[in-house]
């Protein structure tokens, strides 16, 4: 039979106590029967769970205690503070407009020789890697005709040039002639006075006798003989005459003469000239059996031996007999991007830095662009010309080129990117500055911004505190605390 129990005081969170009888007693049973190490595992975590179960009850208590405390305090927390902030002063001078580009080294200039006549490969003084110098021989090319032309129109030449001697000569000749001709005209025209002369005193004589005969004063006879001589006087100055005429025209054929001479002087000297061009051709094709450097450089490509046949390049020949490349100067090919295209000008200071030769710089300027943009890619090619007297740069070369597009300007004010709040497309911009402990939109214009540092072209100035980080919300008229930043207090 059951005994009576005494009941169980419980204590109620309102403070009201609570009895509550004890729950019978279970009847005695017997021993459990000996159990397996499975038992001893789940009352291990049973334990494990009661232990965690005490922990939170503890843990919510103790937060609704500090929640509590939290609102009986509220009044004392309602008080405004100051928004951290970082500031810096605005850099004096803008930012210099400069880009980076991947660049290639080429030679700036090239050039792949070829045969322009076929024939034997008779000498080869260089192979890869020779220097060489302008003009200088590199090879010859075996062509035996083409040396023969050459003779022969020389020969050509030397018999054009003794005709115009020939020529010359009878010009000469001819002119001695037509001065023989003159003096012959002259002689007879002196004939012809002293013969009118001769006829006039005759005439005179004649007529002084026939008064005489006239007047018996002489002979007969005497009229007759004077007759005689008159008439002997007329054909004599008859004679005089046809001599002036016939030493007249023989200076007319000797001008001919002379003319035609002359003809054959022109012909003979055009013949010169036409066997010195034929010459002058020949020997352009003889000097195609010599292949020689066009400037300063090195060998960068060999494709035959001596003995080799090689096939003239108006024949189908392929393959150069060698490839020479100027080293004295190189050319470095890089891609503008279409952002920096318009501010690309020729003499644009660049350096470049090799991949392969750390530590060192290779300065020059932009030289030449395409004035065009690749529509791929969007970049204009551009060329920088580097001297290279001692052959550091080797073709092929890769590196990263720098170029100064536009100066810095001394009036403008730089500040980091990430004090401006916001940009529109005609370039103005907002910033907080810092203004009796208080923050204050202030409106800017912007200028360039590589990213991390912004150009300011007006709104600020010097002595300005601008914000350029603060950890909360912030607006017109926030109170701050202001802090310099790193970058400013070490002077970048």
């Amino acid at each position: 039979m059951d005994s009576p129990v005494d009941p169980i005081v419980q204590h109620r969170p309102d403070g009201a106590v609570a009895t509550a009888p004890h729950p019978p007693r279970p009847h005695p049973v017997p021993p459990p029967p000996r159990r397996s190490g499975r038992w001893l595992l789940w009352t291990a975590i049973a334990l494990i769970a009661l232990v965690g179960t005490t922990s939170a009850f503890f843990a919510s208590n103790s937060k609704n205690e500090t929640v509590a405390k939290d609102q009986d305090h509220g009044d004392e927390s309602t008080a405004p503070r100051a928004l951290p902030v970082t500031v810096v002063h605005p850099r004096k001078g803008g930012l210099a407009r400069t880009t980076e580009q991947a660049g290639s080294v080429n030679a700036f200039e090239h050039a792949d020789l070829f045969a322009k006549v076929s024939g034997y490969l008779k000498n080869q003084t260089v192979d890869i890697g020779d220097r060489v110098k302008r003009d200088q021989l590199l090879a010859e090319i075996d062509d035996p005709e083409i040396l023969k032309a050459v003779d022969q129109m020389k020969a050509m030449l030397e018999t054009a040039k003794a005709k115009v001697k020939i020529a010359d000569a009878r010009i000469k000749s001819a002119e001695a002639d037509i001065k023989v001709c003159q003096a012959l005209v002259s002689q007879a025209s002196a004939g012809v006075v002293t013969q009118e002369a001769n006829v006039s005193l005759r005439t005179k004589q004649l007529a002084r006798i026939q008064g005489l005969v006239q007047r018996e004063a002489v002979e007969g006879k005497l009229e007759d003989e004077e007759l005689d001589k008159l008439e002997a006087a007329k054909s004599s100055e008859r004679f005089a005459r046809a001599s002036v005429l016939s030493a007249q025209a023989q200076e007319l054929a000797k001008q001919a003469d002379l003319e035609q001479t002359r003809a054959d002087l022109a012909e003979a000297r055009a013949k010169v000239d036409v066997a010195a061009a034929d010459l002058a051709s020949a020997e352009v094709i003889a000097g195609y059996t010599r292949i020689t450097s066009p400037y300063d450089g090195v060998v960068t490509r060999r494709t035959y031996h001596r003995g080799d046949f090689v096939r003239s390049a108006a024949d189908g020949a392929a393959n150069p007999i060698l490839s020479v490349a100027r080293t004295d100067k190189m050319r470095v090919v890089l891609p503008m991007p279409d952002v920096d295209v318009p501010f690309v000008d020729r003499g644009d200071p660049s350096v470049l830095r090799i991949v392969a030769l750390p530590g060192e710089e290779f300065r020059g300027v932009v030289s030449r662009f395409a004035e065009k943009e690749d529509p791929e890619s969007r970049n204009m090619r551009t060329e920088v010309d580097l001297p290279n007297p001692t052959g550091r740069l080797k073709e092929g070369m890769y590196g990263r080129v720098s170029i100064l597009l536009q100066p810095a300007a001394p009036d403008h004010f730089t500040i980091p990117s990430t004090a401006l709040l916001q940009q529109d497309k005609q370039g103005g911009g907002d910033v907080y500055i810092i203004r009796d402990g208080k923050a204050r939109k202030v409106s800017v214009q912007v200028g360039y911004d590589n990213g991390k540092e912004t150009e300011i072209v007006r709104g600020l100035s010097a002595e300005d505190e601008v914000v350029t980080r603060y950890n909360g919300a912030i607006g017109e008229g926030t109170s701050v605390t202001t802090e310099t930043s790193k970058a400013a207090k070490s002077g970048h």
